[in-house]
């Protein structure tokens, strides 16, 4: 295993954890007994890819911001690796520079791993995932940027700004939420301020949503919301050919809501 500690933090109380992690699984624990924030980058792996982007990432603390960068997997090969969020596996590939006649032959996942099955003239390899762990003071946010990164928030998060490709979200509780996707499913339990999400392909499921601003801009993705008696303002989803099902929002004057779907099916 490699691993990487985030040295002696340098402020007490809530901060901005800065993620940037282009592939692997972020677990971000918002923990009321917490004064400090901590932070750690690992893999299974000892040696490989991983092993050298979790020695080259950087974290650390200026003032009440946390910062944690994990560069890309060094290397011309052909990567991949598994997530598994809510039972749903996923496989993302990622290759740098195939040379002229190789080929990909197959993959196989042992205890977690993921092996390509080969690239003809290149043999083959076996990258585990890269994990960051974040345990963050009650008030904190974060900031995360990703490819292929998936992310898994416990506990009350006063803010969450996302930027990812094909990354999902599973998150209880956010005040602030916006997310810019493509292909990830994004499900948050509540959310108490305000939500923003802009995605093509990928899923949106809030369960109670309590804020006095929505808006859900999707191509292809389904948009569910239910709204709690203390919502209010707008309500907006657009989609293109996915379904849009707002719960609690029928006979509720104070509640400006506004849908628009081209294929998809709209209950409300």
């Amino acid at each position: 295993m490699s691993e990487k500690n985030f040295p002696a933090p340098a402020a007490v109380g809530p901060v901005l954890a800065t993620i940037t992690l282009p592939m692997g699984k972020v677990n971000v624990t918002v923990d009321p007994a917490a004064t400090i924030a901590r932070a750690v980058v690992r893999t299974a792996d000892a040696t490989g890819p991983a092993a050298d982007a979790v020695r080259d990432s950087r974290v650390s603390q200026d003032g009440n911001r946390l910062t944690v960068t994990v560069p890309e997997m060094p290397g011309g090969g052909f990567n991949q690796v598994v997530t598994n969020v809510s039972g749903r596996t996923t496989v993302f590939q990622s290759s740098r520079s195939i040379s002229f006649g190789q080929t990909v032959t197959g993959v196989s996942i042992v205890n977690g791993r993921v092996i390509n099955g080969g690239i003809s003239g290149g043999g083959m390899t076996a990258v585990s995932p890269i994990e960051v762990l974040v345990t963050l003071p009650a008030g904190s946010g974060v900031q995360m940027r990703g490819y292929n990164a998936d992310l898994t928030v416990t506990g009350p998060l006063a803010a969450l700004d996302l930027d990812t490709h094909n990354g999902t979200l599973r998150a209880g509780i956010v005040g602030r939420l916006k997310v810019h996707g493509h292909n990830g499913t994004n499900e948050v339990d509540a959310v108490t301020e305000w939500v923003d999400v802009e995605t093509h392909n990928g899923n949106t499921y809030i369960g109670a949503y309590s804020g006095g601003a929505a808006k859900f801009t999707g191509h292809n993705g389904n948009v569910e919301l239910s709204a709690t008696p203390i919502a209010s303002g707008r309500i907006e989803a657009r989609s293109h050919n996915g379904s849009i099902r707002l719960r609690g929002v029928s006979g509720r004057a104070h509640l400006d809501v506004v849908t628009h779907t081209h294929n998809g099916h709209i209950s409300k």
